[in-house]
């Protein structure tokens, strides 16, 4: 007889409360990172932005370094929950329905993505020691979709980790003004049309292809 998985259990008010109490103080110090910079934001600035005393913060957290950790471990696991349905894909028209959610996820997200484009660009040991080991999972989802894609012959033969270098920089460089503040996001119809851009400049680049006006 096969035996069936323990169905999930909910959390307990407990876990509920330390839940949202994590959450706020991520948000907080999101907001405080991107205004200030990370090396500039103090433990005690977070506490105060979310009104507890910095030794109750010292209760969720273990410091500034475990809430950026936090922070990004939780923006890579959102993207890489999208990409698991990279391999059901069926057209380029499905492919721009998910770079169109991804959009969506990472741009309601975007105090956080800002903490990490900014932080991730100044700071190496941030990108080394942060942001490079919690993306690394995504990247690892593209290479092997790359990879399954070449196998099948619907791409040409590639490095799948440089094509997932490229996919993610072409994605990231779309958005970049809106992460940084400097655009307003966009619209959903303004948001899929984009997306539809991206899928069309990865798939077929630059030039104009035979039959094509």
């Amino acid at each position: 007889m096969t035996s069936q998985p323990a169905p999930l259990q909910e959390p307990t008010r407990r876990e509920r409360r330390i839940q949202r109490q994590q959450k706020a103080i991520m948000d907080a110090a999101a907001g405080l990172f991107a205004q200030k910079g990370y090396r500039s934001t103090t433990t005690r600035d977070i506490a105060e932005a979310v009104d507890i005393g910095e030794s109750t913060l010292y209760g969720y957290f273990s410091g500034k370094k475990e809430i950026l950790q936090a922070i990004l471990s939780q923006q890579a696991g959102a993207v890489d929950s999208l990409l698991v349905h990279l391999n059901e894909l069926e057209d380029r028209q499905s492919f721009a329905d998910l770079v169109d959610l991804l959009m969506e996820t990472i741009l309601a997200r975007r105090v956080y993505n800002r903490v990490l484009v900014a932080e991730a660009w100044t700071d190496d040991e941030i990108l080394q020691a942060y942001v490079i080991e919690n993306w690394q999972p995504v990247m690892q989802t593209l290479q092997d979709f790359i990879s399954m894609k070449t196998a099948t012959g619907v791409f040409r033969p590639l490095d799948p980790a440089l094509g997932a270098r490229m996919i993610v920089a072409c994605f990231i460089a779309a958005i970049l003004p809106v992460l940084r503040g400097v655009e307003s996001p966009p619209s959903p119809e303004q948001r899929h049309a984009l997306a539809g851009s991206i899928v069309e400049i990865i798939s077929n680049g630059l030039y104009l292809q035979k039959g094509q006006a």
